[in-house]
This record gives structure tokens, C-alpha cells and sequence, in this order.
């Protein structure tokens, strides 16, 4: 249980076997690329032996898997968003397969005509849907100048002009004074709120007077061509949008039908996502006509796992594997780090992602801290009712197959549904009721009791926090820091801890002089051990008061814990008041409204039970434990594989 050991991997090969290599490692998924090309003193030989290689370029590559990406999204789109609902189709259900088992499926020419199929049919639906719409806007139009019972062109002879026009509602009273005025006819045709529709007869010699007229009152011209009559013209839109409707019809039945393809376009995208970080990580490798080669981080123990793999999938006898430890300039620049944890552990290290991942070289603090953890959570959410129904929901959950991180998730809330029913058994609670028992700890008559359990385990994990600060120091030969970071801590918590028994329950003088003494020995060597540490004495003597002035900071470590006690007892409170509230409801709204009311509520109380125990008990661990020994800052290790965005890609073996 901790930060796994790697080892530099190089493979040398034939150029014409780099796509199976590059394939077959990302299968493996346990290989991250390193980039040949970055400058470091650790590639200086690239520039010596390889200087005419340049990077590969893989623009066009991969222009072309982003732009069948993209047609797959959209065409899957298109599909279900426009497709008829009477023909079904499923997504790509979530499943485990081997990059190898889902790229021997995948059928490209099958994929592209596909997608042109689909295109086809999309440009069908969008030509019939623009011609909808363009007949929908003249039918609007029309439907305003159907009362128009003759041909305009028929009415403009040589000495006489027709006129159609559209103005404003609110000035037309204005404009047909205007016209009666100058005796020119007018026939409304259309009218409403806001506009009126209208024909005005008149002599030529008045075209003058009429063109005035309809500037000055904003008047539109509206010019009708059309052979027909409005309203044998709008007839047929009518008919030609009835056939219309009848073809989208047609068309979204042929589109749903396209919906069983789904799930093979859906894992011709996950082959696809895949060929894209192999194609991103092109330019980190040196290939020319004759060579490839390249390097990366492996696990020491997965490398004969690594060796026989590569060896089955283009023969031992084309390629050279070796392996060798890393450099101390590679160890403190480059390395990344992955975390090697039991399967009880695991789960909690996401906590440890959240805040930063150890060193290459650095204690893995996730099994130090989840003890801890999993007690800390359960004595916040402190309920068996809430606990079991946890575990009912994470274990019915992970009977599915779960995206990685969602899986993850889903154990770490089991494995925490165990403390939390233990807690509330202890603390006799289920959903806020009493299972009839004395309780171990009342969260009414215990309060003191519950309050010193909770420093306790402050003390308990402070002092294991110093313990592993005086190991790291150890481990890199600081062995004064050791007793300044570490031993002096913990000599003085011992010290408070002997004296204070000593002086309060054993009322003996000679462990209470015992505890002082030890205390008062540990504070000098936390202000004498700086002074051999530094040149300067004097410094070294500031330096060493400073730290001891830092003793405050371990009384505030200690209050903190005291959240322990209040989130557990808060949490009990609220579900029984709850339980009060709905108690005092009559009969019938008790068994009606009141059912639907504890769903809400106690819904609630759990949720805000367990984000607050989930954020306070990481707040213990990275405020109060972790800046007693852990720096952090590792990068983490990123093998070669899928996005798993429909599948989760097992290793192969």
C-alpha cells in the first residue's frame, strides 16, 4: 500500500510495426508516452543520434477521426431528435471488452455508409422542411389578400392604375380621408389590430398625388404576379403542404428506422476515440522509414505482463524491451505517480487526487487516513436507517456496469454505509427513531462523553501525522528534522496527556511530574534542534521559538474535531424533530400527506448529512492531518488508452 515503483520502458522496433505497437500498448493500458522531443537532460541523446527526425505530424490524421467524430454526434442526434417515435432503437449499453475485441468489430466502410445514408436522409428533411417553411410564409401572406376577387394586371390599362398596398391600422382613417379628398377609389381587403390590406383604383394623372400619399403614410406596395387568384393560389399551398406533411411523415419513418444503427455508430466513436489518442501522441516518439522507437513510465511488476503481450502480438523476435530504474533528475521532474491500494482502500483515493497526489518518492498517506476517514463519516452521519439505505442503493447500483469514476464513487459510499450503520447503532437511531435499547452513547445524555471521543481521535490521528513526518525525514536522512517535525511533537502531547492524568484522574504527582518534564524536554528540542541546523545560532534560536509557538495551532487542531460531536448529534436531532412533526399530524394526514412529508424531509436530512460529513471529514484530513507531514504535488500517472465514454476498457492480459 503505497506509491507504486516505476521503471523507464524502451522499445525499439521496425517502423512498419508501429500501429500494432501503438495499438497493442494502449490495450494494455499501463504504458504513459513519454516525449522524446522535450528538452531535458534526460533526451539529450535524441538530439545526438536522431537530429533529422522530426516530429510527426498527425494534423491531417487526425482532421479526419475529429470530422467523422463529429458525423457520428450529429448524425445520432439527427437520428433520435427527428426520427419517429414509433420506431425504437436503443443506446449502446455500458459494458466491459478489450480495445482489441471492440476494434476486431469495427467495420469503417460500414460506418461511412451509414453516415451517408443518414445525410441523405437529413438533406431530404431539410429540403422538405425549407420548402415548408417557404410555403407557410406565402400562405400567411395570402390568406391576408384572399378577399382579392380580380387580377391587378387586368385593372392597369392606359389610362387607368391598380394599386396594392399595406398601412398601418392606426393612420388609416387619415390616408382614407386623404383618398376621399381627391375622390381616388379604395376597397379594403384585409384588416386588423395592426394593419390593413387595401387596393386603390385611380387615373394615371393622379399617380403623382397617389405616390405622395402613400410616402407620407409609410405605406407598403405589395406587387401580386401570381396567374391565379389569391384564394385559388392559396388552394394549392394548402394541397402542396398536405403533400408535404405526408412526405415528413415518410421521411421520419426512414430516419427512425436508422435508430438500430445507434448502438454500432456509438462503438465505432469509442474505436475512434481511441485511434485519437493514439494519433495525439504521435509526436512523442521517433519514427522515420526504417525505426520506431520509444519510451515510457511502466509499473516495475507489470513489466513481463507488458513483455509477453507485445511479444504475442507481433513476435519477440521483431522488437527489443528493456527496462531501467530512473534517474534522480527523472525522479524529481518527470516521474509520475500512481497509487497502489487493497481494494478497501482504493476507493479513498479520490480524496487524495482532490488534494494533491504524493511525490514519486513520498509516503501514499490514503491508508493512513482512511481509518480515520471511515470512522469520522460515520460518526458525522451517525444513523442506521440512513446507513442501510445507503447500502441498499450503492450495492443495487454497482450490480450495473458503471462508468470508472461513478464506480468508484459508488464503493466509496458502500464502504462508508458500514460506519454509519455502526454509529447509529451506537447511538441508538434509525431514520431518528429509538430501535428500543439503552444506547451505547446517548446524543442527549452523553454530549461530554461524545465531545472528549472526538478530541481523542484528533489526538490519536495528530499524533500518527507525526509519526509519519518523522519517517519521511528519517527516509531522507533529515534526521534532526525528524525529532523538530516529529518526536518532540509527539513527546509533548504525551507529556500534556501523562500529566494530565497524572494531575486529574490518578491524582499522582509523581506521573503529573513525569508528564511536565517530558513535555518541557520535547518544547527545548523543538527550539534547540533549529540552532544545529542552521549557521547562524541566533536564527536557528528564533527559528526554533517560532515553530514552538506553532503549539497553538495544535489546540485549534484539536477544537476541530470537536465537529465530530456536533454534525452527529445535529444530524439525530433534526431526523427526530421530523419524526415529531409528523407524530402530531391527525390519523388520516399522518398515513396521507405525512408519508409523503418524511420522504421529503428525511430525504433532505440525508443529503445534507452526508455532503457535510463528506466535506467536513475531508477537511480533517487535509487541514489537520495532512499539514502535519504530507507536501503532495506528484503528477499523476496517465497511461496510453481509451475515453471509455460507452465502454469500459479492460486490460488485456
Amino acid at each position: 500500500m503505497a506509491v507504486s515503483k516505476m521503471s523507464k520502458l524502451t522499445l525499439i522496433a521496425q517502423q512498419g510495426y508501429s500501429e500494432q505497437i501503438l495499438s497493442a500498448v494502449q490495450g494494455f493500458q499501463g504504458v504513459e508516452i513519454r516525449n522524446l522531443f522535450e528538452q531535458s537532460v534526460t533526451n539529450d541523446w535524441v538530439e545526438k543520434y536522431f537530429n533529422e527526425v522530426d516530429p510527426l505530424p498527425s494534423q491531417d490524421a487526425l482532421a479526419r477521426v475529429d470530422h467523422q467524430l463529429e458525423q457520428i454526434t450529429h448524425a445520432i442526434q439527427f437520428v433520435e431528435h427527428h426520427g419517429s417515435s414509433r420506431e425504437k432503437g436503443n443506446h449502446l449499453k455500458r459494458q466491459r471488452a478489450t480495445l482489441r475485441e471492440l476494434e476486431e468489430t469495427f467495420d469503417e466502410e460500414a460506418m461511412l455508409s451509414e453516415l451517408e445514408s443518414i445525410q441523405e436522409l437529413e438533406q431530404f428533411f431539410s429540403e422538405a422542411s425549407s420548402k415548408q417553411l417557404s410555403l407557410q410564409e406565402q400562405e400567411n401572406l395570402l390568406q391576408k389578400w384572399q378577399s382579392l376577387d380580380f387580377l391587378p394586371k387586368d385593372y392597369s390599362l392606359h389610362s387607368t392604375k391598380c394599386f396594392l398596398g399595406t398601412v398601418d391600422a392606426s393612420v388609416w382613417e387619415l390616408f382614407e380621408q386623404e383618398l376621399k379628398d381627391r375622390q381616388i377609389h379604395r376597397e379594403i381587403i384585409y384588416s386588423d389590430d395592426h394593419i390593413v390590406n387595401f387596393v386603390l383604383l385611380y387615373l394615371r394623372a393622379e399617380q403623382g398625388e397617389v405616390q405622395e400619399l402613400t410616402r407620407q403614410f409609410s405605406v407598403t406596395a405589395f406587387t401580386y404576379n401570381r396567374p391565379y387568384l389569391p384564394k385559388a393560389e392559396l388552394t394549392a399551398i394548402q394541397r402542396e403542404l398536405l403533400e408535404l406533411v405526408e412526405e415528413q411523415k415518410r421521411l421520419a419513418q426512414l430516419i427512425g428506422q436508422k435508430k438500430s444503427v445507434i448502438e454500432n455508430l456509438e462503438t465505432a466513436e469509442e474505436v475512434l476515440l481511441a485511434r485519437k489518442n493514439r494519433w495525439l501522441i504521435h509526436d512523442r516518439f521517433i519514427k522515420d522509414d526504417k525505426l520506431f522507437l520509444l519510451q515510457g513510465w511502466i509499473e516495475t511488476e507489470s513489466f513481463k505482463a507488458f513483455e509477453n503481450f507485445v511479444s504475442n502480438a507481433i513476435g519477440s523476435e521483431n522488437l527489443y524491451l528493456e527496462i531501467e530504474e530512473p534517474t534522480n533528475i527523472e525522479i524529481n521532474e518527470e516521474i509520475p505517480t500512481k497509487l497502489k491500494n487493497n481494494a478497501v482502500v482504493k476507493p479513498f483515493e479520490m480524496l487524495t487526487e482532490m488534494y494533491s497526489l504524493p511525490k514519486y518518492h513520498e509516503v501514499d498517506p490514503t491508508p493512513w487516513f482512511m481509518p480515520f476517514y471511515f470512522v469520522f463519516f460515520g460518526m458525522m452521519v451517525a444513523d442506521a436507517g440512513y446507513g442501510a439505505l445507503m447500502l441498499v442503493a450503492t450495492t443495487i447500483g454497482l450490480r450495473t456496469i458503471l462508468p470508472r469514476g461513478m464506480e468508484r464513487f459508488m464503493r466509496f459510499f458502500q464502504i462508508l454505509a458500514v460506519p454509519t450503520i455502526i454509529w447509529g447503532l451506537i447511538y441508538n437511531s434509525f431514520f431518528g427513531f429509538s430501535l428500543g435499547y439503552t444506547p451505547i452513547l446517548s446524543t442527549s445524555d452523553d454530549v461530554i462523553s461524545i465531545l472528549i471521543l472526538s478530541i481523542i481521535f484528533g489526538v490519536i490521528q495528530i499524533f500518527i501525522g507525526l509519526g509519519l513526518a518523522a519517517k519521511e525525514n528519517i527516509k531522507a536522512k533529515n534526521y534532526l528534522g525528524a525529532v523538530s517535525d516529529g518526536f518532540a511533537w509527539q513527546g509533548i502531547m504525551v507529556g500534556a496527556i501523562v500529566g494530565g492524568l497524572g494531575k486529574m484522574l490518578m491524582n499522582s504527582q509523581p506521573l503529573f511530574l513525569i508528564g511536565v518534564g517530558l513535555a518541557v524536554f520535547s518544547a527545548l528540542l523543538i527550539v534547540i534542534t533549529p540552532m544545529f541546523q542552521s549557521k547562524s545560532k541566533i536564527k536557528g534560536l528564533a527559528k526554533g521559538a517560532y515553530n514552538l509557538y506553532g503549539i497553538t495551532s495544535y489546540i485549534g487542531d484539536l477544537v476541530s474535531y470537536t465537529r465530530l460531536m456536533a454534525l452527529g448529534i445535529s444530524g439525530g436531532s433534526i431526523a427526530a424533530a421530523f419524526n415529531m412533526l409528523v407524530g402530531y399530524m391527525p390519523p388520516i394526514a399522518r398515513f396521507s400527506v405525512g408519508i409523503l412529508l418524511m420522504l421529503a424531509l428525511h430525504g433532505l436530512n440525508i443529503f445534507l448529512s452526508l455532503l457535510s460529513a463528506y466535506v467536513h471529514g475531508a477537511r480533517l484530513q487535509y487541514v489537520e492531518f495532512f499539514g502535519k507531514f504530507y507536501e503532495g504535488g506528484g503528477r499523476a500517472f496517465r497511461p496510453l488508452k481509451s475515453e471509455e465514454k460507452y465502454v469500459n476498457i479492460e486490460q488485456e492480459k
